[in-house]
């Protein structure tokens, strides 16, 4: 199953959220995070990966010596729909005991084809649960990905810009839920937010100096503090089918 996160302004915590889902799937069953920002290593505080060009086809990544992860999922797309999905497995990094993370590597996502991403996120579906990080990437590639996701939810923090723009994103209508990012001293509440975007708010991050101390301190994978995994699980529990609907 394939689980889309994406947000229509940066800074709203997408990546964060979607790092807390892996984790928390992970404890449970065989998941997958893939990172189309390319911020996933450094908020799980992993070493800096070794990027090596995936090779052309039909040779397999593993005759390249030093083909740690592959080139990432940016050579993947670059190579078109019909990269063969053998190299997912090939760049997936391991994370923590169950987790393994499909790093975006190197290039400009705004390049890559609608058919590729939309390969990509059917590639992707296939197996356990796959926690896409698509963050604020609007490219054709991106938006493709998310279209094709079994489910997909908007990350937002109350705010009004952010609103503005989400209700001008073609994402908003493939998303079944809202994820809200909760702040202090804030004038919209859950109840705004899901009156503006058509959307139930699924689940509510709050902004903690904890969190923010983990994933400065390079320990989220090792110590998730309650505030991301108590939410992460509420979310997981209410994925109800493949169809991307969800539980009450």
């Amino acid at each position: 199953m394939l689980l889309a996160l994406w947000s229509p302004k940066g800074g709203s915590g997408t990546s964060v959220v979607a790092a807390s889902l892996a984790l928390v799937a992970a404890a449970r069953a065989e998941a997958r995070l893939a990172d189309l920002g390319g911020d996933q290593p450094a908020i799980l505080g992993l070493p800096p990966l070794l990027v090596a060009p995936l090779p052309a086809a039909p040779h397999p990544p593993s005759s390249c010596p030093g083909a740690v992860v592959g080139g990432g999922l940016s050579a993947w797309l670059a190579a078109g729909p019909a990269a063969p999905t053998e190299w997912l497995d090939v760049m997936a990094v391991p994370v923590v005991p169950g987790l393994r993370l499909l790093p975006w590597g190197e290039g400009s996502e705004g390049v890559l084809v609608a058919e590729a991403g939309a390969a990509l996120g059917v590639a992707l579906r296939d197996g356990g649960l796959t926690v896409l990080d698509a963050g604020v990437a609007d490219g054709p590639a991106a938006l493709a990905a998310v279209e094709v996701a079994d489910a997909a939810l908007i990350v937002i923090r109350p705010c009004y810009l952010a609103l503005r723009r989400a209700v001008a994103d073609p994402r908003l209508g493939r998303s079944s839920g809202a994820v809200l990012v909760e702040e202090p001293g804030r004038a919209l509440d859950a109840g705004d937010v899901a009156a503006v975007l058509g959307l139930p708010v699924v689940a509510r991050f709050p902004v903690r100096a904890e969190i923010a101390r983990a994933v400065d301190a390079g320990v989220l994978r090792d110590r998730l503090p309650a505030p991301l995994a108590t939410p992460a699980a509420v979310l997981l529990a209410g994925l109800a089918d493949a169809r991307g609907s969800w539980a009450a």
